[in-house]
């Protein structure tokens, strides 16, 4: 019943007088609502999307309310819960553990095909042990991907924020010292296994033997060597890396882990990795990091980040250039825009308002749990402004 009402208030809207409207354009409407759009995680105790969407197109001329709808069917992407879900799950073993297998392939000289070889090596488990894990938003889904992982990262080795405290620090790099014991012999975990390829088994288990029975002790100056920095969405990539042309300096979040990662005592400064592993990114995010880190890391001498995409968004889903005139007057109505929401985070990405979102990124995109500002302001404006989006997004910055 409660559906049906909702989609009587669609056609009263919409002004659907005859039944064959109806039947063309609700059924689809319902399904994908069912089956993505009643999740959104924003919506009021009890709100369903069918409704929202009636009371989000009622905000527009009676005339545009087509090209609203048509929006939202032809243009709107959507990533569901369990969609981002499954990239935090492939994130361990098709991301995070190849470039495991490929730093320890070179490393040690072994053919990137021996995969047997390279995993059974003392070097790959001491790496495995020797990843820092650091989320850099709440949407980072740091509890997920170390369940994803099936025990291979420990608490001690993941942390739901880049920023570290001395006291947190202190305790993940005992435990990474208490798990790392190295024994006083010169026999080495791949040297059993390459006698034991060459048929000695006997041999094998002698040197194995001797491994076994080895005095312990603890590596007390042992420190992470691969960093692994998550996130789950970047539209522009400014979060991250920009430069500051009125201060003429390097900011974001890049630049605090760095100076961070240097003063030595998570990392050897000599010796790590960083990789940025992000779920989903903007093709004009990717660029925007890689080019901005690369100035950075070059000039202060750092080692360079690698970036890693699980699903990249490409510049055709934009709607900044794509869209029909139609929808690109509605965009740019300011009938259906609050200049409040152009606030000192937004400006930080240029222009003198957000109508296309952050930095004019102009992106259809809606996440699960909270629609990224980088989207088009018709989606994503809070309800407690004059027009309120068809998916109200919660500002990770709230002014007093």
């Amino acid at each position: 019943m409660r559906d049906q009402n909702a989609q009587q208030m669609l056609a009263k809207v919409m002004r659907w007088n005859d039944q064959d409207s109806v039947v063309d354009r609700v059924p689809r409407l319902q399904l994908i609502a069912d089956y993505k759009y009643d999740d959104y995680q924003r919506f009021g105790p009890g709100r369903r999307f069918i409704e929202s969407l009636a009371i989000w197109l009622n905000q527009f001329e009676p005339d545009d309310r087509a090209t609203a709808l048509q929006f939202v069917e032809d243009y709107l992407v959507f990533f569901s819960d369990k969609e981002l879900s499954h990239l935090v799950e492939l994130a361990y073993p098709d991301v995070i553990v190849q470039e495991r297998l490929r730093l320890v392939a070179e490393e040690m000289d072994i053919p990137a095909h021996k995969i047997l070889e390279i995993t059974k090596s003392s070097r790959f488990q001491e790496l495995q042990k020797k990843s820092l894990y650091l989320g850099l938003s709440d949407g980072a889904r740091t509890n997920e991907l170390r369940r994803a992982a099936g025990g291979d990262i420990s608490n001690e080795q993941i942390w739901q924020a880049y920023e570290l405290g001395e006291a947190k620090a202190e305790d993940m790099l005992s435990e990474l010292r208490s798990t790392l014991i190295a024994p006083q012999s010169e026999v080495k975990n791949e040297d059993v296994w390459r006698v034991f390829e060459e048929g000695g088994v006997a041999e094998a288990n002698k040197l194995l033997d001797e491994l076994r029975k080895a005095p312990k002790k603890l590596k007390s100056d042992a420190r992470f060597n691969l960093v692994w920095l998550l996130d789950d969405f970047s539209g522009s990539g400014n979060t991250y890396i920009r430069y500051d042309t009125e201060t003429s300096k390097f900011k974001g979040k890049i630049k605090k882990i760095y100076e961070r990662l240097h003063r030595g005592d998570l990392i050897d400064p000599e010796h790590y990795e960083v990789f940025l592993l992000l779920y989903v990114a903007t093709r004009q995010a990717i660029d925007h990091i890689e080019y901005w880190a690369e100035r950075f890391t070059s000039e202060h001498g750092y080692k360079p980040l690698q970036l890693r995409v699980l699903c990249p968004i490409e510049p055709s889903v934009s709607l900044a250039k794509v869209a029909s005139s139609e929808l690109q007057s509605l965009l740019a109505n300011s009938k259906y825009y609050d200049q409040r929401s152009f606030d000192k985070h937004m400006a930080v990405g240029g222009g003198d308002n957000a109508k296309l979102g952050f930095a004019s990124c102009a992106l259809p995109v809606v996440l699960a749990h909270n629609t990224p500002n980088n989207s088009v302001y018709i989606l994503w404006g809070p309800e407690s402004f004059d027009f309120v989006g068809l998916f109200p997004r919660i500002s990770r910055h709230k002014g007093f």
